[in-house]
């Protein structure tokens, strides 16, 4: 009878490693599942940024919204993401005089209901993006970033 008893043993001890070892796949399993959704949906911009080589930070913006009958203002911090460092004249005085001067029309031409949904931010960032490259294509922005955003009711 004692040797029946280690016999039971083992035979339990042999049915519960391929337990183990299935448990383990699966571990492993979401594990790399979970690295791959966190990194690729949750952060979907580190995928976007993959070709900004450089960023330009712009002077900080403040200026009134169009918002009819209210005294509404945003303050921004805005950086472009171009896909090269600019060189030389890319970047000069003029340059960034006119960058500037588009962004502020653009911001005091919208209400405050139309930049503060994601969806309102992200407009504007596109919008900014197609002004900036059609002012100075030289600079080639690929991303917008809106690195500090205030808007006053």
């Amino acid at each position: 009878e004692p040797g029946q008893n280690q016999g039971g043993g083992e035979t339990r001890r042999k049915s519960r490693a391929p337990l183990v070892i299935g448990i383990l796949a699966l571990f492993l399993i979401a594990g790399a599942l979970g690295f791959y959704v966190s990194s690729r949906f949750i952060n979907p911009q580190a995928e976007n940024t993959g070709g900004v080589k450089a960023t330009l930070k712009l002077e900080p913006f403040l200026v009134n919204l169009a918002d009819e009958g209210e005294a509404n203002f945003v303050k921004a911090t805005i950086s472009l993401g171009l896909a090269a460092e600019p060189e030389g004249e890319t970047w000069n005085d003029v340059t960034v005089a006119a960058v500037r001067d588009s962004v502020i029309s653009l911001l005091s031409s919208k209400k405050a209901e139309q930049i503060l949904t994601p969806q309102g931010k992200d407009t504007l960032r596109k919008e900014v993006r197609s002004k900036v490259n059609s002012l100075s294509p030289d600079l080639n922005v690929l991303e917008v970033y809106i690195v500090d955003f205030v808007v006053q009711l």
